[in-house]
């Protein structure tokens, strides 16, 4: 029967990301807007940075934790508990492609030139599958006609779109950055920074 190998690095940048993608949530679904959100950039750097199971694990955590201190301070008495589920049904599973998109790219993208506006590039991919998918949710689970749900869904998908590009390139920097200069939950000895070279073709 095979061990699951536990590795103590990756535990402890899954625990950093989860923490920042939790509190940042919290604090603008109460203080800014609940579409303006950093899970999304957070998953796809998941699973780029950490791979294998963490890919699913460390989004489906954020969103679990994130959605029961949002809706335990704010929005329980507003939704049962039946939309409450169905809705994070969709919204879940929603994250949950975001991690697996982000460890389907090969780490180069990230360390090469470019690899940040790639990063950011398929993260605003995923955010519009993400509010295609969530909006069909809401529609279902709120038993709405499409005109309203697409209605109500431009406003959201706006600051959701501006909110992958304000935390994507952010958090892509971030780990080019702490990667290059060897930050120890970050750098990885597997991977290391590639720096295009002109002369080659």
């Amino acid at each position: 029967m095979p061990i699951l190998k536990i590795d103590k690095k990756k535990v402890e940048t899954a625990i950093i990301i989860i923490a920042l993608g939790v509190s940042l949530r919290v604090a603008l679904s109460h203080y800014l807007n609940s579409n303006i959100e950093p899970v999304l950039a957070l998953s796809l750097l998941a699973g780029l940075v950490l791979g294998s199971w963490y890919a699913l694990a460390v989004p489906l955590i954020m969103m679990v934790l994130s959605d029961w201190l949002i809706y335990a301070l704010d929005y329980g008495a507003l939704f049962g508990w039946r939309v409450i589920l169905g809705i994070s049904f969709f919204t879940w599973t929603g994250m949950l492609l975001a991690g697996y998109m982000g460890r389907a790219l090969k780490p180069k993208f990230l360390f090469r030139l470019k690899g940040v506006a790639v990063f950011t590039g398929v993260a605003l991919v995923v955010t519009i599958i993400y509010d295609i998918w969530t909006m069909f949710g809401y529609m279902y689970i709120l038993d709405q006609p499409l005109g309203t749900t697409l209605a109500g869904q431009v406003e959201f998908s706006i600051y959701h779109i501006l909110s992958t590009l304000v935390f994507a390139p952010l958090f892509g920097t971030g780990y080019v950055y702490a990667h290059e200069y060897g930050v120890p939950l970050f750098s990885s000895k597997k991977h290391k920074l590639e720096v295009p070279d002109d002369n080659k073709r």
